[in-house]
């Protein structure tokens, strides 16, 4: 059974880090970055199931303090929380072929990471059999075609080496 407080606070979270993405949040985003930072931190020291959560939420949220309004202190917290995913789970063998960490381009593409956040806080919807939307929902852009399309498993993006493969990319960005 799904926890809905839970799915409500990730609900609420995503929302907050789509905007500090899109550059209009209007609470203390270098806090808010921090705090996912040092969440991401303990999820990946207890394994817990919602690294994948806090990994590509920092994905999203991390270059604000980095490139967009420079906070040191945030800074050091991001990429060392992110350090701490490639070397926890770098190594961590899969069945995948390939994993959407492969293809990541550029900061564009970020553009639809919140559905990605979405689909990884709603477990309830694939477990309840609800109907997968279609591209055109999933993704409203007109590029169906990048690298989210026929990707949009829990399984392949929860990977930890998918997770890792965004860590590492991002340190070294």
């Amino acid at each position: 059974m799904v926890n809905a407080d839970a799915v409500t606070e990730w609900d609420a979270l995503i929302g907050a880090w789509d905007e500090i993405r899109h550059g209009y949040y209007l609470g203390d985003a270098p806090a808010r970055v921090r705090e996912c930072a040092r969440s991401l931190e303990a999820s990946v020291a207890a394994a817990g199931p919602d690294t994948a959560l806090w990994t590509l939420g920092l994905v999203l949220i991390g270059p604000y303090v980095i490139y967009a309004y420079p906070d040191a202190e945030a800074e050091a917290h991001v990429l060392k929380a992110m350090g701490a995913v490639e070397q926890a789970l770098g190594q961590t063998p899969c069945a995948h072929d390939e994993h959407p960490c492969d293809d990541i381009e550029g900061d564009d593409e970020l553009d639809n990471f919140r559905y990605v956040l979405d689909m990884l806080a709603h477990p309830e919807r694939e477990a309840a059999g609800a109907a997968a939307p279609t591209d055109g929902e999933l993704w409203p852009d007109d590029e169906s075609d990048t690298w989210f399309e026929r990707r949009m498993t829990r399984e392949i993006w929860a990977c930890p080496r998918n997770l890792a493969g965004f860590a590492r990319a991002f340190t070294e960005a």
